[in-house]
């Protein structure tokens, strides 16, 4: 599923057990080719055996996508892609040029700024000087099929309005939603099905834009899972013989595109954010004094994926900002104080954690008195690991590794930084000091991978350090291992 969207206020949902896949996965993975560094700073391409299976030499490369393809670079740092042959597919030209592996298919798009002439009437006059602009910025943008050569968009757009990108949302195995155009997959080529999709779902299902009124539609049958749908922000509830009105539910500083609440205006059920799977319930069946309190202050109701469950939230003035407090009910109306929702988490804008807060994940003795919890991120893919930044006094935060299944620090929070390379594998880049190298660590052998450090380490491989003349230089490793792909 989406592996993040925009929730209300400051938040956003993040489900991992069903992460977003920027591609359509099939069994026939080809094993990529590396980019090797030559001792006269070139590359070629080698297997993970060192075997050269590429002649000619490059300024710079990317590794090989499983459907054959790479981005590589000449010394006037122009860009242009090869295929497994070697052959030129795009010629070096000063375009920005990105790739996105389909595995069935592969993805270019073309990006080339330039100044566009404009009207008189459009120029744009400085009255506090004589300068005069008579052009403005575009982007000629290009996104084709390699494979086929078959185009999907080509505009010349205003460089401020180009909004278009290669993140692609797959609805199943052979339909996938890209720059909200949904789109079948079929003999290497992309068929346009629909246009306007404004969010993905869960199981096949996507919402189109709309202005007013929604619909829910299957992917499959063609047809609306839900219809006439509408936002708001209030929930009528019945406990025992009290009515009782949610109000203010969801509100945001500026209204999403598709509201968190929906209400279905021919059954009157109310649908949550973020998969609309569910009706929330309209009368409480269990409950005690002190959850109905609760219930009639909260301001955040989110629907649990994959699960009987709704989350509610009540802001805690007493805590940090965004901070609340939680309450729970099921589709029957049952009103709890815990639930169990492993895979389920809510993030704010910039990934930080929302639910679960600190409260439910750290155990009494994992802090010290002096501590102080600031920024949790889940790492995905993980199912119990989270990065934590732990305040010691006065001093700067500095970054740990808790897990919250064996209720302990698998990297004690005395790092400057903990970058996350690979989540389900558990390998992380560790930073001692401030502006110190990096080093590569394996969380599940409690182990460091190779014997040298680096100033960064990125998860494709690419690392940069000083060499012997103090000169910055890059090349790729295999961040597994720690093998350098250089002479």
């Amino acid at each position: 599923m989406i592996k993040s969207l925009l929730l209300s206020i400051t938040a956003m949902l993040c489900i991992t057990a069903c992460a977003q896949e920027s591609a359509i996965i099939t069994k026939n993975d080809r094993v990529k080719w590396i980019p090797y560094q030559t001792k006269n700073k070139q590359f070629v391409y080698v297997d993970s055996a060192f075997h050269k299976k590429l002649s000619q030499e490059f300024h710079w490369a990317q590794p090989f996508t499983s459907t054959g393809y790479a981005l590589v670079a000449n010394e006037k740092d122009q860009t242009g892609i090869i295929n497994s042959k070697g052959e030129f597919i795009e010629h070096y030209s000063d375009a920005d040029l990105q790739l996105l592996d389909l595995k069935q298919l592969t993805l270019v798009m073309k990006r080339q700024e330039y100044e566009k002439k404009l009207p008189f009437w459009k120029w744009d006059w400085n009255i506090l000087s004589s300068y005069i602009k008579k052009t403005a910025t575009y982007v000629k943008l290009e996104i084709r099929v390699l494979e086929s050569n078959q185009v999907l968009l080509k505009k010349d757009i205003p460089y401020d309005e180009n909004e278009y990108n290669l993140a692609t949302y797959p609805l199943d195995d052979k339909h996938l939603i890209l720059n909200g155009n949904l789109y079948l997959l079929k003999d290497q080529k992309l068929k346009k099905i629909e246009e306007h999709i404004e969010m993905p779902l869960e199981n096949g299902r996507y919402i189109p834009a709309s202005t007013n009124s929604f619909a829910i539609l299957d992917i499959q049958s063609k047809k609306p899972v839900l219809s006439a749908l509408t936002g708001i922000d209030k929930i009528d509830l019945l406990w025992k013989n009290e009515a009782i009105q949610l109000d203010s539910i969801n509100q945001e500083r500026y209204s999403p595109t598709i509201p968190k609440l929906l209400k279905d205006n021919n059954t009157g059920s109310i649908y949550a954010f973020p998969q609309y799977d569910k009706a929330f319930p309209k009368q409480i069946r269990q409950a005690n004094a002190t959850q109905i309190a609760f219930l009639k202050e909260i301001s955040l109701v989110y629907s649990v994926t994959n699960s009987p469950y709704f989350i509610l939230g009540r802001f805690n003035y007493d805590h940090a900002i965004w901070a609340y407090d939680w309450l729970y009910i099921d589709k029957d109306g049952n009103l709890l104080d815990t639930i169990k929702a492993p895979n389920f988490y809510i993030l704010d804008q910039v990934g930080n954690l929302v639910w679960p807060d600190k409260h439910m994940l750290l155990t009494s003795n994992a802090m010290e008195k002096n501590w102080k919890t600031g920024k949790i991120k889940y790492i995905d893919s993980s199912e119990d690991l989270y990065l934590i930044d732990v305040k010691r006094g006065d001093l700067e935060p500095t970054k740990g590794l808790w897990n919250s299944s064996a209720n302990t620090w698998d990297i004690n929070p005395d790092f400057e930084h903990i970058e996350t390379l690979d989540g389900k594998r558990q390998i992380f880049a560790l930073q001692e000091h401030k502006d110190g190298r990096y080093t590569l660590y394996n969380n599940k052998t409690k182990q460091r991978i190779g014997n040298k450090s680096y100033m960064t380490i990125n998860p494709n491989g690419w690392v940069q350090h000083k060499n012997e003349h103090n000169r910055d230089e890059g090349y790729f490793i295999d961040i597994a291992t720690g093998k350098e792909y250089k002479e």
